[in-house]
């Protein structure tokens, strides 16, 4: 009888534990009963959490309000786990490339100006998913085709372009003079 006594907190203890984790398993239960049941009416999420955010975007997305869309992917990307940050930040490259390429069907290439910062933030974006995973097929993809259309010249030295980063050298070493500053092929020497 006094080793029942010994063993009855401890007991009593265990049980509160496990009523607890019952009542926290019904709440959570409860909340992803009412988050699928929104999802299959096809209605917008009520909560402010990291995914509740990126389901709205994807659902904004696919209704074609890409604007409110890229707002929803950067607040989800900004509060959810690695896995959400990359699928936002792939969903958002995704966006910005079918704008660009919508934009260059519909008004040429006159419209490029248009275009180039949505490829820069597209490139970015898909650059940021990688950095996340590394690995991802997808985003790889989705990168080379984006700078396939854009090509990035960052860091590339043209002969027009030289290092300003060069302050020890005097103006005079750094360009060129006679015939290697003038485009093209000199005619008449060997």
């Amino acid at each position: 009888m006094a080793r029942r006594l010994r063993l009855f907190p401890w007991m009593l203890l265990l049980s509160v534990l496990s009523l607890a984790v019952l009542v926290w398993s019904g709440v959570e239960l409860y909340k992803a009963h009412i988050y699928n049941r929104t999802l299959a009416a096809d209605e917008m999420q009520a909560g402010k959490s990291a995914k509740e955010l990126f389901a709205n975007a994807w659902r904004l997305a696919n209704k074609g309000q890409t604007d409110k869309a890229l707002e929803l992917y950067v607040e989800a990307a900004a509060k959810g786990d690695d896995a959400l940050r990359k699928a936002a930040y792939f969903n958002s490259g995704n966006l910005y490339l079918s704008q660009s390429v919508e934009i260059l069907e519909g008004e040429g290439y006159v419209a490029w100006d248009k275009v180039g910062p949505l490829m820069s933030l597209c490139k970015e974006n898909y650059s940021k998913a990688l950095l996340i995973d590394p690995e991802w097929i997808d985003a790889k993809y989705n990168l080379e085709l984006a700078l396939r259309l854009s090509p990035s010249f960052a860091g590339v030295k043209t002969p027009n372009r030289y290092n300003e980063d060069d302050d020890d050298i005097d103006e005079a070493e750094k360009r060129p003079d006679g015939w290697p500053s003038i485009p093209g092929f000199p005619r008449g020497m060997p």
